[in-house]
């Protein structure tokens, strides 16, 4: 009787458990739906089913309700929206990510998209008729004597590169719009990788993700001229089968394709910047942004640390797609005082110097390469495979974040290897003796997808290697330091 009865109850806690799972498997899959519903109407410009499918969304999610009432402002359900979207090419890599080579604009009215057309970035370009003087770095390597738009995502810092985005823009008879959004190659490519292979009629050749970076160069680089048609066309088609493409995913696509936007954002290689407070300060908190962020001081419990490894290429090449880098990181406390040695080894595994036109993105790596970390650091010293660098060498430093970047030329020939190292002090502001902790912030550039940093301390015998793929925060305790 005993048994009968526990076997009831397993049956009656099973029976719970599987409609439990069932209901929620219902309710997910009712969200999915509400969801793809929603992103279609937009899509496809019916503000009404929007409205309807919104509201239903919005009682779904309750618990997303910050993030819907964003959702909503912009798409322009209740005021008209425009954006800007930069469509960079990480191997040629710039602070925001990559050479902004094209550009998108997308218009909303009324949660609907009336408008997205693809641009050129020298059509904005040849409008300029304002002489701009270049930074010092730019008009060294291209010797030109003017600074256009398509350089203009100077800064590390992407909301300060955004304000000198829209100046150009503007001078270059571009609307003005509500906010700017940088998008990376690598975002594209992971795109496509969901739905390849994808047919271009036009062109007549299949897309996949392994083939993608060498078709699109082809069709937009080869006889380009300042003015030509080519490159918009293609990224025009492109852009529409892709669209087609998401409208009709399934429901294992929709699932990647959140996937590779999440990690795309978490790896930066999405930036957003709004002139909606209330947008702009979303995306801060998500770390969206691009801004340069010092979050952490010396305090009781550590000692706080901070690295930022910004690349410039300046090269007018993609030799990007061949460079590699490592980063180590040693260090010494003494006397109340920091000692850091970080050494950069970049590798060029590009074969020519001056590679023929087929294989353009090559070459020699023309990098102005800026290191940013704690403003507090002293006693700078940088050496270029072992030789003292003295002079042509920036310093700049951004007060309000606590932070100073560190600015200087970088050569690195096809298949060799350069080694840099940068000496710096920084005195420990804590009050408490020894033992503390050792902090350090890393941020990660856009548009790379990850590399090595190995951090040895040398006094506790530690050493540890980490992937930097995303923004980091490092935590050791020390056992004993001398710091007093």
């Amino acid at each position: 009787m005993k048994k009968k009865k526990k076997n009831n109850k397993r049956i009656i806690i099973f029976s719970l458990t599987a409609l439990f799972f069932l209901l929620l498997i219902s309710y997910l899959a009712f969200i999915f739906t509400v969801g793809k519903n929603s992103f279609s109407s937009i899509i496809n410009n019916q503000p009404q089913k929007f409205a309807k499918n919104f509201n239903c969304w919005k009682k779904l999610t309750p618990f997303l309700r910050n993030f819907n009432q964003l959702l909503a402002d912009f798409v322009g359900q209740n005021e008209n929206r425009t954006y800007l979207v930069l469509l960079q090419n990480n191997y040629e890599l710039r602070p925001s990510g990559g050479f902004m080579g094209s550009y998108a604009k997308l218009k909303f009215e009324k949660a609907g998209l009336v408008e997205f057309l693809v641009e050129d970035i020298y059509v904005p370009d040849g409008q300029l008729t304002t002489h701009v003087e270049p930074p010092w770095p730019i008009q060294t390597a291209f010797q030109q004597g003017f600074w256009k738009l398509r350089d203009s995502n100077w800064e590390p810092d992407f909301p300060t590169a955004v304000e000198t985005i829209n100046w150009f823009f503007e001078k270059g008879g571009e609307e003005k719009t509500d906010g700017i959004m940088a998008l990376n190659f690598l975002v594209i490519k992971d795109i496509v990788k969901i739905f390849e292979p994808i047919i271009l009629t036009d062109y007549n050749q299949p897309i996949k993700a392994d083939d993608f970076y060498q078709i699109t160069q082809k069709h937009t680089e080869r006889d380009f001229f300042p003015g030509s048609r080519q490159k918009k066309d293609f990224l025009t088609a492109l852009n529409n089968q892709l669209m087609f493409k998401i409208k009709n995913a399934n429901f294992i696509q929709l699932l990647q394709l959140i996937k590779a936007l999440k990690n795309n954002l978490a790896e930066k290689q999405i930036l957003f910047n709004f002139g909606n407070p209330g947008l702009q300060q979303y995306v801060t908190d998500q770390n969206w942004d691009g801004g340069l962020k010092r979050k952490f001081q010396d305090s009781d419990k550590y000692i706080a640390d901070y690295l930022y490894i910004v690349d410039t290429n300046l090269g007018s090449n993609k030799a990007n797609l061949y460079i590699q880098r490592q980063v180590d990181q040693e260090l010494n406390f003494e006397n109340n005082v920091l000692k850091n040695k970080i050494t950069i080894d970049y590798f060029n595994q590009s074969f020519q110097e001056r590679p023929n036109y087929e294989d353009f993105w090559g070459g020699l790596y023309e990098n102005f390469l800026r290191v940013l970390v704690p403003l507090e650091a002293e006693n700078i010293e940088i050496k270029i495979n072992g030789q003292l660098l003295q002079n042509r060498i920036e310093i700049k430093e951004y007060k309000d974040k606590k932070i100073k970047s560190i600015g200087f030329f970088v050569e690195v020939p096809p298949l060799s290897e350069i080694q840099i190292e940068i000496k710096y002090e920084k005195k420990a502001n804590i009050n408490r003796i020894a033992p503390v902790g050792y902090l350090l912030e890393i941020q990660k550039q856009p548009g790379i997808v990850s590399y090595p940093h190995i951090i040895k301390i040398s006094s506790q015998n530690l050493e540890t290697t980490k992937i930097v793929k995303t923004d980091s925060v490092l935590k050791f305790k020390l056992k004993r330091v001398n710091l007093r």
